[in-house]
């Protein structure tokens, strides 16, 4: 029965072909799979964004790639680390907990879920703090999938103006892709250079910690899957792809990034709602305001 729902819960997505409805559809499913305890199914939503990702740099050339990067890295940087002074101030101005702390102002600045994951054994945080982090992350990539296209819209941002918005103020590298989707291609490929150069502060992050709370055994983390995405980039620029391939690829693009919306969706469960804490709930999304209001000053006001 969960497969049989699960088969046309997924096709609805794809013939529908629109990013925040495969979230939302997503969403549903894992309602009612909850609801009438229907067999588990645990499949992870941001490899197949990440996938979609990666063939993305067929479509991208090289030069794209190194302007982009030229123009946006050095933003990239201040707002990685403006965001973990302003973090770490408004913490200790709501008194949020040290390491639960350290996770949502990582998770805010660099790239969601993974950092947190990534930095949680780092810094010994605990459990519940891993947990509520996560869940809070989650839920605000949830609102911004949704929101943030409309906000684009009502604001007459092009799609190259979305994809650096969308790069700038969303956690997730996987919600960022899913949601610059819903705009545009072009909007897409700003949004994938720059967010990249913000997962990459992941490296540096941890071995900052590590050194702070003293822990030599710490793991760090590299995401492999920018290695691949610039590989493709490479391969599109330098191999001559006719133009019937790459628009087989731009549709397998879409559709991995329509199945791991999906997935991330599917992820939700409204038993984790339950389990958030107040303080926490009061600065994640502070100092999301703050990111966005911010970015929205400088660039489009």
């Amino acid at each position: 029965m969960t497969y049989f729902l699960l088969a046309i819960f997924i096709g609805v997505s794809l013939v529908i072909n629109q990013a925040a409805i495969s979230l939302i559809l997503g969403i549903c499913f894992s309602i009612i799979k909850n609801k009438y305890s229907l067999t588990s199914i645990k499949v992870n939503g941001t490899s197949f964004l990440k996938a979609g990702i990666i063939l993305l740099g067929g479509t991208i050339s090289l030069g794209s790639v190194s302007e982009i990067s030229l123009n946006y890295l050095p933003l990239v940087s201040l707002y990685v680390l403006m965001i973990f002074l302003v973090g770490f101030l408004l913490g200790r101005i709501l008194k949020v907990e040290k390491k639960h702390l350290i996770l949502l102002v990582a998770g805010t600045a660099i790239c969601g879920g993974t950092a947190i994951a990534s930095l949680a054994p780092v810094i010994k945080a605990k459990t519940e703090a891993l947990v509520s982090s996560i869940s809070l992350v989650f839920l605000l990539n949830l609102l911004a999938i949704i929101l943030f296209p409309l906000i684009g819209q009502y604001l007459g941002m092009s799609e190259k103006d979305f994809g650096i918005f969308a790069a700038l103020t969303i956690h997730d590298t996987a919600s960022v892709l899913g949601t610059a989707s819903i705009y545009g291609e072009e909007s897409v490929v700003y949004a994938s250079v720059i967010k990249l150069g913000r997962t990459l502060w992941i490296i540096p992050m941890i071995l900052s910690f590590s050194l702070y709370f003293k822990n030599k055994d710490a793991e760090y983390y590299f995401p492999y899957f920018i290695i691949f995405f610039l590989a493709f980039v490479l391969l599109g620029t330098f191999v001559d792809l006719n133009q019937d391939l790459l628009i087989i690829i731009k549709r397998i693009t879409s559709a991995l990034f329509l199945l791991g919306l999906f997935f991330i969706g599917a992820q939700f469960n409204l038993t984790t709602l339950s389990k958030l804490t107040i303080q926490p709930i009061i600065f994640a999304i502070t100092l999301w305001l703050i990111i966005i209001t911010t970015t929205l000053l400088i660039f489009y006001v």
